[in-house]
């Protein structure tokens, strides 16, 4: 069994909110369904290690673009 990590939902929805995106963009950009975001936000769904990892990159990338403020914790 996966362990859902700590605070993702909320870190998704705060990411979300930071880049203005809705949660069909979000899961666009993911390559993953508007269901599987609205699942993690709500916490009934653990995202895989891969999913997780695909987050985290898009992260980094949206930090790197100045997108997202280096240093929050997300």
């Amino acid at each position: 069994m996966i362990r859902q990590p700590e605070n993702f939902p909320e870190t998704v929805k705060e990411v979300r909110r930071l880049l203005a995106l809705s949660q069909e963009e979000l899961a666009h950009a993911l390559g993953v369904s508007f269901a599987t975001v609205n699942r993690w936000e709500n916490g009934k769904t653990v995202p895989s290690k891969l999913a997780q990892r695909q987050f985290e990159q898009f992260c980094k990338q949206k930090r790197k673009d100045g997108f997202l403020v280096e240093g929050k914790e997300l």
